[in-house]
């Protein structure tokens, strides 16, 4: 019991202690420091800026380089106009939905592509009963409730 008193003493003081530094640092005025993105007026930032995807600061002079070789891209997983989702993707992706949220009881049920080229379904419980309708947009992916 007293060891469990002292560390729950030592991590209160040290919480206590981080936020005060914390409170302080921020109330005290000063300027933020200086770090790599701070540039003197009229010079560019250094070429780490394009080589980590940062878009040039102003007095970058603009050309061909950063157009051509940087199209605003700095993920694994760049983001298509138009995603061509299909009745079993939209299936997939609302399962995943549900998976990510712990839900292993409810299913994906009616799946169908609609006239306006827009794709329903519904989340059921195991019995079969509807809890909510959704449309998806298959070129841009928009999720929308509809029920």
């Amino acid at each position: 019991m007293q060891r469990f008193l002292f560390t729950s003493a030592v991590i209160l003081a040290l919480a206590g202690g981080g936020y005060a530094i914390k409170a302080a640092a921020e109330t005290s005025g000063a300027a933020p420091p200086a770090g790599p993105s701070a540039c003197l007026p009229g010079h560019p930032p250094g070429p780490w800026a394009a080589e980590w995807g940062h878009r040039p600061g102003p007095g970058f002079p603009p050309g061909p380089f950063w157009e051509h070789h940087h199209d605003d891209k700095f993920s694994l997983f760049g983001d298509t106009r138009n995603k061509n989702l299909s009745s079993a993707d939209v299936k997939l992706i609302a399962t995943a939905i549900l998976l990510e949220h712990g839900n292993h009881d409810w299913t994906v049920t009616n799946v169908t592509a609609q006239p306006d080229k827009s794709i329903d379904f519904s989340f059921a419980t195991a019995h079969g009963d509807i809890i909510a309708s959704f449309s998806v947009d298959p070129a841009s992916g928009h999720i929308q409730r509809i029920h």
